[in-house]
């Protein structure tokens, strides 16, 4: 079963390194300020549905989920796996 918008933002706020930009059409991003040497979007087109788009693109468990732009959709994750996901995906941006 897939997240709520509500459980999704609920995740994103336990990272207090995080911060969210609003976007257009009700959308948000969430991003890893003062990061000059990695990407610093995490989280992309989170819409009202709780979908969004997470920045795995330093992780090589993930090679054969993401997309082109080195994305997976988190829509299928679980708020456990997606909590899990995302601790490595800051893992990742620190390094």
């Amino acid at each position: 079963m897939s997240m709520s918008y509500d459980q999704v933002v609920s995740v994103l706020e336990e990272f207090s390194e995080l911060k969210r930009k609003e976007s257009t059409q009700n959308r948000a991003t969430y991003y890893f300020p003062n990061n000059p040497i990695r990407r610093q979007t995490v989280l992309q087109e989170l819409y009202l549905t709780g979908n969004g788009y997470l920045y795995v693109g330093y992780l090589p468990e993930f090679q054969n989920q993401m997309d082109n732009n080195r994305l997976i959709n988190i829509k299928t994750l679980s708020q456990d796996e997606f909590r899990s996901t995302l601790k490595k995906v800051l893992h990742s941006f620190q390094r």
